[in-house]
This record gives C-alpha cells, sequence and structure tokens, in this order.
C-alpha cells in the first residue's frame, strides 16, 4: 500500500520528489546510528537523488525506501526506467539516471559484459542465444530469488541448459 501511495503521490503531485511518510526503511524504526550490521544491508545510491549515498535498511528492502532515504528524486529523476518497487540487494550500487541519460548500469564499462541482476529486458535479449521468454525467464527468476549469486545460477532459468549457458558465460557478470 505504501508503495501505491507514493507513486499515486508522485502522480499527482507537481513537485517530483517521492516522499513515502509512513515506510520505515530501518527495522523497528531504530535509528541508523543504533543498529548492529545484524539484520541490516547497505546499497549505495548515486545519480538524480538529492543526498546520495551510502544507506542501511532492512533486509527485503525495496528501491523506493533506499530512495526515500536519500531524499528522495530530484526533478530530473528519468522516473519511467526505474522499478521502484524491486527488491535490492545487499551491498548494490544503484545509479538512478537522469531523463537523457543512458543507463550504463546494467552494463560494465570495463569489458562490455552484461550484468544479469541489474539488466533490462532488452539488455538482455541482446545476449547471444537470448530472445523475450529467455530474457524474461532471467527477470522472473533474480526476482523470485533476490538475484543471481554465482553464474552458474542461470543454468535453473527455464530454456537454460548447458548449451545456451556455455554461449553466454563469456558475455555476463553478476
Amino acid at each position: 500500500m505504501g508503495v501505491f501511495w507514493g507513486w499515486y503521490h508522485f502522480k499527482e503531485s507537481s513537485d517530483t520528489a517521492i516522499s513515502i511518510s509512513d515506510a520505515t526503511a530501518l527495522e523497528n524504526g531504530a535509528d541508523e546510528n543504533n543498529q548492529s550490521d545484524q539484520g541490516q544491508m547497505m546499497v549505495h545510491i548515486t545519480g538524480a537523488v538529492k543526498q546520495p549515498g551510502v544507506v542501511s535498511l532492512k533486509p527485503e528492502a525495496r528501491l523506493i525506501e533506499a530512495i526515500e532515504l536519500v531524499g528522495g528524486l530530484t526533478e530530473t529523476a528519468d522516473v519511467d526506467s526505474l522499478n521502484l518497487a524491486r527488491k535490492i540487494q545487499d551491498e548494490e550500487k544503484i545509479h538512478i539516471p537522469a531523463m537523457g541519460e543512458v543507463s550504463a548500469t546494467a552494463v560494465s564499462s570495463e569489458n562490455d559484459k552484461v550484468n544479469i541482476n541489474t539488466a533490462s529486458l532488452e539488455e538482455l535479449k541482446s545476449l547471444p542465444g537470448v530472445g523475450d521468454v529467455i530474457a524474461q525467464g532471467i527477470i522472473d527468476y533474480r526476482e523470485k530469488n533476490g538475484g543471481f549469486k554465482q553464474l552458474e545460477e542461470l543454468k535453473n532459468v527455464t530454456r537454460i541448459g548447458d548449451k545456451v549457458y556455455d554461449g553466454l558465460s563469456e558475455s555476463i557478470v553478476i
């Protein structure tokens, strides 16, 4: 309900910042300074947010909760490119793109490999042997299982066997 309220508030507001007044990002509503590392995860938020930085969240937190902790989105944030309801992972770096910015989060600039934990459907379809069905299967698997921990987990996705995996293994990263 809170995510819906945040989306609705964003759509109806003349101010483009997203705000969720009733969301608690830290477990039991405790202050960040009093939290131990146990039961917490940390993510780094950059880009079109008001106060980029590292935030501490409860496990199973959603992207919108992390954005709230960094002060919300700026007016230039490209909200349509985001899945505000997606669960985020510990130690993840999330770049919030500005409108017109080309997203580089899914493609590693070092070696042009596709990150299977962050790639969009179109980016996954650019991989050899991956079409609409397999790309959607990869997205469904990572959302259901909290992302891939090892490349070999890709074999758990429907329609990805040894042959397809062998063709992908040199083009992907986690």
